[in-house]
Parts: C-alpha cells; sequence; structure tokens
C-alpha cells in the first residue's frame, strides 16, 4: 500500500514558496488546483482584489494563484517546522542546522543577516570559521509560522 502524499504535487507549491510574490507558477491539473483552494493552501482574487470563495476561484478569478501561510507550511518536513517555529524574540532561527537553514533560505522562509541586521547572500561560513550570518524569518516565513 503506497502512503497518500499530502499536499498532491508539492513542487507547484515549493515552487510557488520560492516565488517573490508567492505567485503559483505551474497550476498541476485542475483537480490538484481545486485541491489546493479547498484546502487553503493558493487563494485569487476577484477583479476587485477580493479573496474568492474555493468554489468560484477558478471560474471566476483574475490574476495569478497566491500560496497561503498554510500552503507554506504544508511544504516542510518536521525539522523546517519546528525551526520555523522556534523563533526567538528577534525573529532570528534558535539553534537550527545549516542545511534547515539553507533550505528555508532557498524557499523564501528565511534570510540571513550579519550583527547589524543587513541582509545577506548566504550565512558567511567559509569552511574556517563558521557561520558568520544568522538566518531570521522573511515576511513570508512569519506567515507561515502565523498559520500553525
Amino acid at each position: 500500500m503506497t502512503a497518500r502524499v499530502y499536499p498532491p504535487a508539492p513542487r507547484h507549491l515549493r515552487a510557488a514558496c520560492a516565488h517573490p510574490s508567492g505567485h503559483l507558477v505551474s497550476n498541476g491539473s485542475r483537480t490538484t488546483l481545486q485541491a489546493y483552494l479547498d484546502d487553503g493552501l493558493v487563494y485569487r482574487n476577484d477583479g476587485d482584489g477580493f479573496r474568492l470563495p474555493p468554489a468560484t476561484a477558478q471560474a471566476q478569478g483574475v490574476g495569478p494563484y497566491i500560496i497561503t501561510g498554510a500552503g507554506r507550511r504544508s511544504i516542510l518536513n518536521d525539522v523546517q517546522l519546528a525551526a520555523v517555529d522556534s523563533v526567538g524574540e528577534d525573529g532570528g532561527l534558535r539553534e537550527t542546522s545549516w542545511p534547515t537553514a539553507a533550505a528555508l533560505a532557498r524557499l523564501g522562509l528565511v534570510e540571513y543577516r550579519d550583527a547589524v541586521g543587513t541582509p545577506r547572500a548566504t550565512d558567511g561560513d567559509d569552511g574556517v570559521t563558521g557561520p558568520k550570518h544568522r538566518p531570521f524569518l522573511t515576511a513570508a516565513g512569519v506567515d507561515a509560522a502565523r498559520a500553525a
């Protein structure tokens, strides 16, 4: 017996999570898209910019489908969820391994910052001295954490 993967076709949600505006760039099948809408993983707006109900979003919506915080959470594994949920008061992740932080950074959920708070592209580890920059939640990461 095979285990059912949830959410269906998570690669679409991963791409949306990594997209700067959270747009679903590849929808997959209409059935998969409706499952995303019904489960609150994505939404779509009407012509006035208001969120449509899942039942009418495919037929009446305009513009892209946008991933929600719940959609972002649905693609994370247990270790990544624990990291997102372990944020300190300053917004930095607590004791997160570098592979987990790097995966979350690729998804756009965290960014690295130096000691004065300037965003950096990587953790600054040169292989000798260790990481110089800490991972902090981005706005998308905060959205995913709040969806818990």
